[in-house]
């Protein structure tokens, strides 16, 4: 249910005045909506909607009974979550009860909002000023009367007498269109305006009982106070009625409340009747195009505001600024039309314009000239189409290639190859002038290739007339040649292409890639050249030339040089005895820790915890292990199919083979006691470069955890095994996989139960291992059959038999 179906009446004074007609209800100001409560909020909506007022007129009479705004935007929210809870979605509001004015037709019409009934007739030029909430022309109340508004019932005056005699009267003018002043009488007012009246009841009051007015020693004050509602009538529009407004409102005020002309309403022929007689027309485009507001007249008591059915509606698409249905009136042109289209855009064909008429049998189009804008008067019902450009054009030239102002040129009367070469500022210093080419359209538009002598076309002994769309070609030398490059690499600083040009020499070549780095080998330069042969024979299998240079240590310019060809390849060798300095590091528990430099290929891990001061007293060697670089390419195309290869055949498809394999880092255990023992063995390892020994802090501590009942550490204690470490945890639990216990030691190394027939080995427990107890794998597929296990039984006699022969026989 709507809003406005309540918002005044749940604006009396307060719920003490629930019972209350609005109507009656005198001022507004005090009411606060937040002390209303849901049931007096329903009760005021239904008196409302029985009362036959609508929302505007209902927020205008509001404001004049001094309802506060930020009060009445409290009220609409308020409401609208009512009437979600209340109202069913899609339910018709009852018809208007009999004997009171209709406020809107009661019709499937009332549920479309404005913005329905615009979206629907989204095309007619107009029609978007009803259908936007941001422009209501709701009157303002709280400005100065008007000079020339005239007073009626319900109108409310303020009359002041201040001075030597003093008075103050709110008179409201009687239904007759009088007012009452005490000691006066009665004073007939309606009709007139305010400054009429003023002079009336002064002349009155002077001459009765405030005879110092008439001296000045009193003064009179008559303002207008609250102002009353008048009610119109309006036909032909989207929600046609009778409407009780303010009587400061106007006619596009109406309007706007009744939703704007209808879908075959006019919007240029709007009549105002006042009685029976039309006392203006209204063209709404005075100020849909111009923002004129002439025509937007107040309204008075009982006007009538009629809106015709449209005479002539044509439509215009295409290339215009404002496409859209227009209504045209009288004699105007399609010239008119172009402009209330806001006229052409920038691409449009304005040649001409296609229209579609109708005819009393079939339809036609027809080509209206540029001419005949101004003349050609449309027919109801036409349709105009302006069309876009084409993208071509109708006097172009173009020369590109070797001229100092490549480009598009105006194709002008007569014009020559030479004159057009001109115009581009002439020929570059590298153009080929023996031939130019134009590449020309012909008339099957097809494309042929003209070719010419520029320098003869230059020198005027030939002459050539160009056409439109003709492009010319002057090539350039240089496009005619291979572009020629040397090439260095290896220890130089900037190796790559150059350049080659006429003289290069080896030594100019080595200074443009900024001379030899520290590690060139100036002894041994190689140039590769290329072979120009004239046939391939099975006896020379050579792809290049190879030259070989002694020394070329000095860069003089006295000093030997050697030329370069075009497409040489240089390349400085590196000093055999040269090694860029690598680091290694230790970290953890030494005495000195932090990187430090290789002093020779063969240092060991010993080597390097001796320069490290050696171990701390917290250092655990047994947990020391070394990390290094894996310098494995997973990325390579070979290595990467062998991966998939092996995963395909492991059904492995959790990827830890790929995982495994591109792994940053690999953790190398390190056995401290032996190296310190025996230094130089296998198990002191030789460093590389980027490698980390790793000392840990001294952790002595078991930690043992899987598929045992209380995961835990505990201290170590070298008389207990994996058996007793478990027992202390609290056991095995039902899921532990008893023969597959295994030892994780603190230096990276790793260790599992064994099993021989019935015995199981346990690994050894070393300070800071951890054991862990892994769970049982669930067995896929059907349990064994019992010919199954009598089969397995006898296989395992047979081999305790074989076992017990072999122990005998060796006794």
């Amino acid at each position: 249910m709507k809003i406005y179906f309540c918002i005044l009446v749940l604006l009396l004074s307060c719920s003490s005045i629930f019972s209350q007609d609005f109507f009656n209800a005198k001022d507004l100001s005090n009411v606060r909506v937040e002390q209303l409560s849901d049931a007096q909020i329903l009760g005021y909506q239904q008196q409302l909607k029985n009362s036959g007022v609508s929302e505007a007129q209902a927020e205008q009479m509001a404001l004049q009974k001094g309802f506060p705004a930020g009060e009445l935007a409290k009220l609409k929210q308020r409401i609208a979550e009512l009437n979600k809870k209340t109202s069913p979605a899609g339910v018709a509001t009852s018809a208007t009860r009999p004997g009171r004015i209709a406020t809107v037709n009661t019709t499937a019409v009332e549920e479309k909002s404005n913005n329905e009934l615009a979206s629907d007739n989204y095309k007619v030029f107009g029609s978007e000023l009803f259908g936007t909430t941001s422009l209501s022309f709701q009157p303002d109340i709280r400005i100065a009367t008007p000079v020339n508004y005239e007073l009626g019932p319900d109108d409310e005056l303020q009359i002041n007498v201040f001075g030597v005699q003093e008075a103050a009267f709110n008179l409201t003018i009687s239904p007759e269109g009088s007012i009452y002043i005490p000691n006066v009488g009665m004073i007939k007012v309606a009709g007139q305006t305010v400054e009429a009246a003023t002079a009336r009841i002064k002349s009155r009051m002077t001459s009765i009982a405030y005879g110092t007015l008439r001296s000045g020693a009193s003064k009179l004050s008559i303002s207008l106070g609250k102002i009353r509602s008048i009610r119109v009538t309006i036909l032909g529009a989207v929600k046609p009625g009778t409407y009780t407004v303010s009587s400061l409102s106007t006619l596009f005020n109406v309007l706007y409340l009744a939703g704007g002309p209808s879908a075959n309403g006019s919007f240029r022929e709007i009549e105002l009747l006042q009685g029976d007689k039309v006392i203006r027309k209204i063209d709404l485009y005075n100020f849909l195009l111009n923002g004129t507001q002439a025509d937007n007249v107040r309204l008075r008591e009982n006007d009538v505001i009629r809106i015709p059915v449209y005479n002539k509606r044509v439509e215009i698409i295409g290339e215009v600024r404002r496409p859209g249905i227009f209504e045209l009136i009288g004699s105007e042109t399609l010239a008119d039309l172009i402009n209330y289209g806001s006229g052409f855009s920038d691409n449009a064909y304005r040649a001409s314009i296609k229209v579609l008429q109708i005819t009393n049998r079939d339809r036609k189009v027809k080509d209206i000239d540029a001419t005949e804008f101004a003349s050609y008067v449309p027919n109801p019902s036409d349709y105009f189409e302006v069309s876009r450009i084409l993208n071509r054009f109708q006097n172009r030239v173009e020369i590109v290639g070797a001229v100092f102002r490549p480009g598009i040129f105006e194709l002008t009367p007569n014009l020559t190859v030479a004159q057009l070469i001109r115009k581009a500022d002439g020929v570059t210093e590298d153009a080929y002038t023996a031939r130019g080419q134009i590449i020309r359209v012909k008339s099957d538009l097809s494309t042929e290739i003209i070719p010419f002598d520029i320098s003869q076309v230059l020198t005027g002994n030939s002459e050539i007339i160009l056409k439109r769309e003709d492009k010319i070609i002057i090539t350039s030398l240089f496009d005619l040649e291979d572009k020629m490059n040397v090439s260095i690499q290896g220890e130089v600083r900037r190796p790559g292409a150059y350049s080659y040009v006429d003289s290069l020499t080896l030594k100019s070549l080595i200074l443009q890639a900024g001379g030899f780095s520290e590690a060139a080998y100036p002894q041994r330069i190689e140039i590769a050249r290329v072979l120009k042969r004239d046939s391939l024979t099975a006896s020379d299998a050579r792809l290049s030339e190879i030259i070989n240079i002694n020394s070329q240590n000095e860069l003089t310019l006295s000093s030997a040089d050697i030329p370069l060809k075009p497409f040489d390849v240089i390349t400085v060798r590196r000093m055999p005895g040269f090694l860029n300095l690598r680091s290694v590091s230790v970290t953890g528990q030494v005495q000195f820790p932090g990187p430090y430099v290789l002093s020779n290929r063969l240092e060991k891990v010993s080597d390097l915890l001796k320069r490290a001061g050696g171990l701390t007293p917290e250092g655990f060697p047994e947990g020391a292990f070394l990390k290094r670089k894996n310098n494995r390419d997973i990325n390579s195309d070979v290595e990467s199919q062998n991966v998939e290869r092996i995963q395909e055949q492991l059904k492995d498809s959790s990827g830890r083979i790929t995982s495994a394999v591109s792994r940053p880092f690999d953790q190398i255990p390190l056995d401290l006691t032996t190296i310190f023992r025996t230094p130089g063995t296998e198990e002191d390892l030789v460093l590389k470069p980027g490698d980390e020994v790793y000392i840990p802090r001294n952790d002595e501590e078991i930690s043992i955890s899987g598929e045992i009942l209380f995961p835990t550490q505990m201290p170590y204690n070298g008389s207990k095994n994996v058996k007793d470490y478990i027992s202390d945890a609290g056991g095995f639990t039902d899921n532990a996989r008893k023969n597959k216990i295994y030892v994780l030691y603190a230096n990276g190394k790793a260790a599992s139960t064994r099993n021989f027939l019935f015995v199981k080995s346990y690994p050894e427990i070393r300070p800071g291992a951890k054991i862990i107890v892994p769970n049982k794998i669930e067995r896929k597929g059907a349990t064994r059959n019992t010919a199954e296990t009598i089969g397995l039984a006898s296989a395992i006699a047979s081999l305790a038999g074989v076992v017990i022969a072999i122990l005998n026989f060796t006794k």
